[in-house]
């Protein structure tokens, strides 16, 4: 039972947060003063202030708990703060698809370097797949996910493997659950997709790398346009409610 009370302090605490109703560095109320709130043991409250110690928006010292600003916490926030609408903030998504571009730019370039004939055969065969599910949406984005993960698989990189895990966990997959459907330039991305092909028959890492990225340009400008075309219908169905 303590174990629910304290999850359920967590997540309003965390939401609480997370909204900016406490500002950074400011003390968080006392134990007694939560357990008081929440209608909990003083147990429940430490156990959730340890979970959002980890998370990293608290900082526990002898003098009291404070409050941590957003930027210097872990990477798990970062799923918290998707959870926070039900749709993204386009400045969210915006930032996340061009740091997700930067890694994936490092780890085709890596996957390069490592890759053996045998590895290089099969994603060149990955991509002849991609090319010619253009027209599937579904079945394109799902095959481009299967080959970002092979790249990952094979770039030997294992910091960069943990951060594209974690930013894929985090992020990607809650995106994906909001149910948005981008309209990207496909005529453009079966090009970067040539380029790609034919770098890594060539073994040439810039070429790739740029390709990648101009891959994720596309994606994040669809996924903007998605979002404020969702954003433009609720603000038209509340005028009209």
């Amino acid at each position: 039972m303590n174990g629910s009370k304290a999850e359920e302090i967590t997540c309003i605490l965390r939401e609480e947060i997370l909204r900016g109703q406490y500002r950074a560095g400011e003390r968080l109320p006392s134990e007694r003063d939560l357990a008081a709130r929440f209608e909990a043991n003083r147990g429940a409250v430490r156990e959730a202030i340890k979970k959002l110690e980890q998370l990293g928006i608290l900082d526990v010292k002898p003098g009291g708990v404070r409050i941590v600003p957003v930027e210097d916490a872990t990477l798990e926030v970062l799923g918290h703060m998707m959870d926070l609408e039900e749709t993204p903030s386009p400045k969210l998504v915006v930032q996340f698809f061009e740091v997700l571009g930067a890694i994936m730019s490092l780890s085709i370039r890596s996957a390069i370097e490592n890759a053996t004939s045998e590895q290089i055969s099969h994603v060149r065969g990955m991509i002849k797949n991609l090319i010619n599910s253009i027209d599937q949406q579904e079945e394109y984005h799902k095959q481009w996910s299967t080959l970002g993960a092979y790249f990952n698989e094979i770039n030997q990189n294992l910091v960069l493997r943990l951060i594209i895990n974690g930013l894929k966990t985090q992020f990607m997959e809650r995106l994906q659950n909001t149910g948005l459907h981008p309209n990207i330039d496909k005529q453009q991305d079966v090009k970067y997709l040539h380029i790609i092909d034919i770098a890594f028959k060539d073994r040439d890492q810039k070429a790739a790398s740029n390709a990648i990225i101009g891959h994720f340009q596309l994606l994040k400008e669809g996924i903007v346009a998605a979002l404020e075309q969702r954003q433009d219908i609720r603000i038209r169905s509340a005028s009209h409610g």
